[in-house]
Parts: C-alpha cells; sequence; structure tokens
C-alpha cells in the first residue's frame, strides 16, 4: 500500500509552503493538482512554484497541457498515478497539493465516464420534459435510494441524469460509482488528506497581497508577450482565473485599478466555492493554516497512516 498526502484548500491559503516544507522533512515530492499550472507559459499569474523552489523540492504536474488545449481531468489522473508510483518507488512520498477538487476526485476515485448514445439520451430527457422536479425524485428514490439521498430535489440536471443512466444501462447510478471507486489501481493508495483551513479575513488579505506581487512581477507583460506571440485569448488556458481580465487591461479596455479588483473578487469567490468543495470532503483533518506548529501536526498525521 502506497502512502500519499494531499494538502488541499482554497487559493492563498499556504499549501505551496506546507507542501515543499513536509516535502523536506519527510523525504517526499510535491505533485501539483493545480488546473491552473497545468498550463505551460501562464507562470506569474497561476504563482508557479519560483525555480528556487523548485530545485528545493522536485515538483511534477505542472506545465503539462499546451495553452491551446482543454484541461482533461482523466489525462490528469492517469499521469497523477504514475507519479505517484514512481515517487514511491524510489522511496518518495508524494504529497499532492492545489485547490483542484475535481482533478483531485478524479485522482482518487477515478473518473467517472459513463457513454450513452446522443440519441436514446435526447428521447429519454424528452419523456421527463413535463415532469416535475419533486416527482423526479420520488422517482429516483424508488429505483436507486442512494443516488437519491445524494442529489438535491432541485437539482433537476443530475436528477435527469440519474434516471437516464438507470433507464440506459439497466444499472443505477449509485453501483456505478461505486464499481469505478473499486479500481484495483486506486485501492493501493491510502490518502492522508490534510485540509487548511484559514480565517476569512486572513485569506483574503493573503489574496490581495499575492495578486499585488503578480502585478509587481509583471502578470500584465506576461500576457502580452503571450499575445505577441500568437496566443488567441480564446484558448483554454488564456481563459484560466484572472487572465482574461488581464487581457482587457493590456488592450487598453480597463485601467489597471479596475483590473486589479475585478481579479480579486473572482478569486475570492473562487476560494469560496473551494471551501465549500472541500468542507463536504469525507476522511478531511483539519488544520489551522496560522497555527505555530502546523509542520509537525501535518506530519504527525502522515507517520501515523504510515506505520499503522
Amino acid at each position: 500500500m502506497i502512502t500519499a498526502v494531499a494538502i488541499l484548500g482554497p487559493t492563498a491559503s499556504g499549501k505551496s509552503r506546507l507542501g515543499i516544507d513536509l516535502a523536506l522533512r519527510m523525504n517526499g515530492e510535491i505533485l501539483s493538482i493545480d488546473s491552473r499550472q497545468a498550463y505551460r507559459r501562464i507562470d506569474i499569474g497561476t504563482a508557479k512554484p519560483s525555480v528556487e523552489e523548485r530545485r528545493l523540492v522536485p515538483h511534477r504536474l505542472i506545465d503539462i497541457f499546451n495553452l491551446e488545449e482543454k484541461a482533461d481531468a482523466q489525462k490528469f489522473a492517469v499521469l497523477a498515478h504514475a507519479a505517484i508510483r514512481d515517487a514511491a518507488s524510489r522511496g518518495k512520498i508524494p504529497i499532492l497539493a492545489g485547490g483542484s477538487g475535481f482533478y483531485f476526485r478524479a485522482i482518487e476515485k477515478g473518473f467517472f465516464d459513463i457513454r450513452l448514445d446522443t440519441a436514446d439520451r435526447i428521447v429519454f430527457a424528452e419523456s421527463l420534459r413535463n415532469i416535475s422536479n419533486e416527482s423526479l425524485h420520488e422517482k429516483l428514490k424508488a429505483l436507486d435510494p442512494e443516488s437519491a439521498r445524494r442529489i438535491h430535489r432541485n437539482d433537476r440536471y443530475r436528477l435527469v441524469r440519474a434516471l437516464e443512466v438507470q433507464a440506459l444501462t439497466g444499472i443505477p447510478l449509485s453501483e456505478h460509482v461505486r464499481r469505478q471507486c473499486l479500481v484495483p489501481s486506486r485501492e493501493e493508495i491510502a490518502f492522508v488528506k490534510i485540509g487548511l483551513d484559514i480565517e476569512r479575513g486572513k485569506l483574503h488579505h493573503n489574496i490581495a497581497d499575492r495578486a499585488k506581487k503578480m502585478f509587481e512581477r509583471g502578470w500584465a507583460g506576461e500576457v502580452e508577450r503571450l499575445l505577441a506571440e500568437g496566443a488567441d485569448p480564446e484558448w483554454p488556458g488564456m481563459q484560466t482565473l484572472g487572465y482574461p481580465q488581464v487581457i482587457s487591461h493590456v488592450r487598453g479596455e480597463a485601467r489597471l485599478d479596475e483590473t486589479v479588483e475585478r481579479v480579486l473578487e473572482l478569486t475570492r469567490q473562487y476560494a469560496k466555492r473551494q471551501v465549500t468543495w472541500f468542507k463536504k470532503e469525507p476522511a478531511m483533518h483539519w488544520l489551522t493554516a496560522e497555527e505555530s506548529g502546523l509542520i509537525e501536526a501535518a506530519a504527525e498525521l502522515v507517520e501515523r497512516r504510515a506505520s499503522g
């Protein structure tokens, strides 16, 4: 069994610093689970680790997608599993650090992908068009009570999805999920999940401080250079958080102060969504980001799992 660490939490909460400290203390390697840092060429606005930090501790899963590519969670998960096994084979502790909850879910649970015929899906959706959400939820409760407990009665999209999987495959959605979670390769990895809890005011302060430093380091210049080199603003990589706003600024469509404020607003909203996501993550060990003894507490959790 491979013991791997996952340091999770909102952006600017200190995940990268803890990951590096823990790697130095426990002979580890960092595996980034940041969907933005996975893109090549966008460095400043994604807060990629510095050259010095990468020399200090090996970092992997950074710079794996071209800007024109759509980020692929399934591909990312495959690469992550290969990196985890490679690190473990060399006696290193794999330390996953980042805020992309969807990517981590793909790594831990598997990438959930049921392929259904498009024409059949359209016909099935039409058959439910005039049925209320409440009735759909009752129908799902009768067919797949486990999924019904997880899906809110007003979440029509997920209700229809669960019912169509049941109808078109003959197998409940909950059973598909269970089978996906039992992929043997994933059973061989035990994750110690450490969540960084940070007071909202402090988090907002960190977000503002980091954004200020990004602009001071030349975020606008980075974007100008990318555009001059032929990067299309519509490419997926150029659509990551903050980049569309900086593009507008370098094109003269927004003042710098307006751009900074908009980036801060979007980042705070993103952080809020991350907190909501990770608070629902099971088996998390929550540590206070600013507390003294953080590294010791994290190391103890890992040592306890590795020895037990």
